[in-house]
């Protein structure tokens, strides 16, 4: 299963003549759609885009602005995505009379779909190039001055773009090659987002951890949603991708689009040397105690394991993408093979005088700065971003603090996440009534704090602080069973006094993201001021000379943008082996057994006569995907929709810093699987219809 937030778990080497190992590939690249590698298309599969045809893909495309990728598949705003990637929103709909995680949900007509609280749902409208513009306000600086003049910018081109629709319209300023060109990307933004159909646990994620990154592979890892105008009706939409029940056949070029969310393949040695040594095992180890956290919580009672279940396979898929993250970084070939690419290429900038004068030196900059970002790492990680205080009360709190403190200034000078063009996602994610679990959250909480305290350390003055002469665990305590914040008309209440009725408060929750926000703004400003901006500025050299060098051929890192993959449906060779690249149903019921993971839902059990066997269920394909492109529609040439992105192999997971043809693999529901679940398993025949599945 693919991380549903912007995780890094493959990607691909630059295809350039600075690559000394490994050969320019064919299926290799995330591209832009102003930028897509024309020549091979035509070259290799025959295939030349039409303006029409790009414009329609884009706009069948869409993006959920949690983290994932999705298509609509009609004209009445139905919209395809994963399972993984609506289960926060099933779960916020859950109860324990009503387990729909488990026992699955089906709307039988537009009545009876229940809105996702606080879901948006974005679909790229244009892009506009603006390196020009960024580029000459940001000539010339550098710390806290470059900081500050691109943050005033962005906040500028964004606003001019929103204009007076910022309920309808986002648009975000997109860095592309490090830097070296900035675009803004506007949206219509879709916040009426509701659940159509979504199956049950035991169908969305068979197979369980076992099987994840794994193939062969029985997922039926699909959800239905549906985009609602600002009536309140169905979205009306022109663009959308028909659905083609036989999909593709071997070797078929098919391409995907979605919004990969990063990569790190332009990363400098020393920069990679960073992730091996500090960032990928501090992140395992904490989320593998965190792990053993919700595993002994879910022993205690079905109801508590059910409270747990999203996020326990959150965590379980998070580890196991690091972990092959991590391995691959351990290997001494492939950190080999990155030094010779940096060395050759430092060597062109270096012994050229005119080059070495226009560049200078970006990778002993960039080094400096890994001092500086080591230093400051884990207080960054346990304070500003959140994993020493981890509560859903506590994160309410934050936000109002923080927010209503930001959106006192000027625009321009907020910090990003807080700028008018992000405003409508922040409010709507803090007014969404959602349910919360008391125990749960203290549980969270006091295990939270607990590393916090591990971490930096008992006499560090931000622990000091913040946990005084209590324990983690009567903090804990004090908090979930004090705090008023779990009423979204309180939060809603308290957003709208703005600062000085939120300093006002005598909420516990707020007291503690006061005490929070006053050490990890100080985090937050020396990585804003003096890494971030240092490590931009470099970035921003190095990409110019990429393009000295090889000009715009090569694609940018993802930045969970709009990208094209292009690639054919194929298997690899593992071990001497031929792994096919496709499963079918018959295949499932032979994977099944009485126990969990690979338990059947009762549902598949009852309609196995029904269905057909040999119709296929999952796929492989040779296109280039990461975190960020779940629920991605894998079409073909004609525009048709011939499976959906959920994951990758095994062997993909260290595929954020090198892409190898030969077995990186992404792994999609084959809409065949699709259809026969829709007729036979959860007799849906008013979607059948409406997705004209004959």
């Amino acid at each position: 299963m693919k991380n549903a937030i912007r995780s890094t778990t493959r990607g691909v080497l630059l295809a350039s003549t600075l690559c000394v190992s490994l050969p320019t590939l064919a299926a290799e690249g995330m591209w832009t759609m102003d930028n897509l590698p024309l020549a091979i298309l035509e070259k290799t599969y025959g295939f030349k885009p039409t303006p029409a045809w790009l414009n329609k893909s884009m706009r069948s495309s869409v993006r959920l602005a949690g983290g994932c990728s999705g298509s609509f598949v009609s004209a009445q705003g139905l919209v395809l995505t994963n399972h993984h990637c609506v289960i926060g929103c099933v779960e916020d709909l859950s109860s324990e009379k009503q387990d729909l995680i488990n026992k699955g949900f089906l709307a039988k007509s537009n009545s009876e779909e229940k809105q996702c609280p606080g879901m948006e749902v974005n679909r790229l409208e244009k892009t506009e190039d603006v390196t020009a513009r960024m580029q000459k306000a940001l000539a010339g600086l550098s710390g806290k001055a470059f900081s500050e003049a691109k943050k005033a910018e962005q906040s500028l081109i964004e606003k001019a773009c929103v204009g007076d629709a910022g309920d309808e319209r986002r648009c975000d300023i997109v860095e592309l090659y490090g830097g070296g060109e900035y675009h803004v990307y506007q949206y219509a933004r879709y916040q009426d987002v509701r659940l159509v159909f979504s199956p049950e646990y035991a169908s969305g994620f068979f197979g369980g951890d076992p099987d994840n990154f794994n193939f062969p592979r029985y997922n039926l890892d699909m959800s239905l949603l549906r985009v609602y105008d600002r009536a309140g009706k169905p979205l009306a939409n022109a663009d959308w991708f028909p659905i083609n029940p036989k999909g593709a056949k071997a070797g078929e070029l098919v391409m995907t689009l979605g919004h990969p969310g990063s990569t790190q393949r332009q990363l400098t040695m020393v920069e990679l040397e960073t992730q091996r040594d500090l960032v990928l095992p501090f992140r395992l180890m904490l989320t593998s105690e965190y792990r053993g956290v919700l595993l002994q919580y879910s022993t205690q009672s079905e109801e508590k394991a059910r409270i747990a279940q999203t996020e326990l396979t959150m965590v379980e898929n998070g580890i196991k993408a690091r972990t092959g993250m991590f391995q691959a970084l351990l290997l001494p070939n492939v950190m080999q093979q990155k030094r010779e690419q940096e060395n050759v290429f430092r060597s062109w900038v270096k012994n050229d005088p005119e080059r070495s004068k226009t560049y200078g030196d970006p990778w002993q900059t960039l080094s400096d700065t890994q001092i500086a970002w080591r230093n400051l790492y884990v207080d960054y990680v346990m304070v500003e971003v959140g994993f020493g205080a981890m509560s859903q009360h506590v994160n309410w709190a934050r936000t109002l603090v923080r927010g209503t403190a930001e959106t006192a200034k000027p625009d321009s000078d907020r910090l990003r996440e807080f700028s008018d063009a992000s405003l409508p996602a922040v409010q709507a994610g803090l007014f969404a009534e959602v349910p919360l679990y008391p125990d749960f959250e203290r549980t969270k909480l006091a295990w939270s704090l607990s590393k916090l305290r591990e971490k930096l350390g008992v006499d560090n003055p931000v622990v000091k602080g913040i946990l005084g002469k209590q324990s983690p665990e009567a903090l804990a305590n004090e908090i979930v069973s004090n705090s008023k914040l779990g009423d979204a008309a309180v939060r809603k209440q308290l957003w709208q006094g703005g600062i000085d009725a939120v300093k006002r408060s005598d909420d516990p929750a707020i007291k503690l993201a006061y005490l929070i926000d006053e050490h990890a703004r100080k985090f937050r400003t020396e990585y804003d001021q003096n890494i971030e901006p240092v490590q931009k500025a470099a970035a921003n050299q190095l990409a110019k000379a990429r393009f000295a060098h090889q000009g715009t051929r090569v694609y940018p890192d993802a930045t969970f943008s709009l990208r094209l993959s292009h690639g054919v449906i194929r298997g690899w060779e593992e071990k001497g082996k031929t792994i096919t690249p496709f499963t079918d149903i018959g295949g499932l019921f032979e994977r099944a057994t009485d126990y969990d993971p690979f338990k059947l839902a009762d549902s598949w059990v009852a309609a196995q006569k029904k269905l057909n066997q040999k119709a296929h269920f999952n796929q492989v394909s040779t296109n280039d995907i990461v975190g960020g492109n779940s629920g991605s529609p894998l079409i073909n040439a004609k525009g048709e929709l011939v499976g959906l992105i959920f994951d990758g192999n095994i062997n993909s997971l260290g595929g954020s810093y090198f892409f190898d043809e030969s077995v990186n693999r992404a792994v999609s529901v084959h809409p065949a699987a699709m259809t026969e679940a829709l007729k036979h398993v959860y007799k849906a025949k008013r979607l059948v219809k409406e997705l004209e599945l004959h």
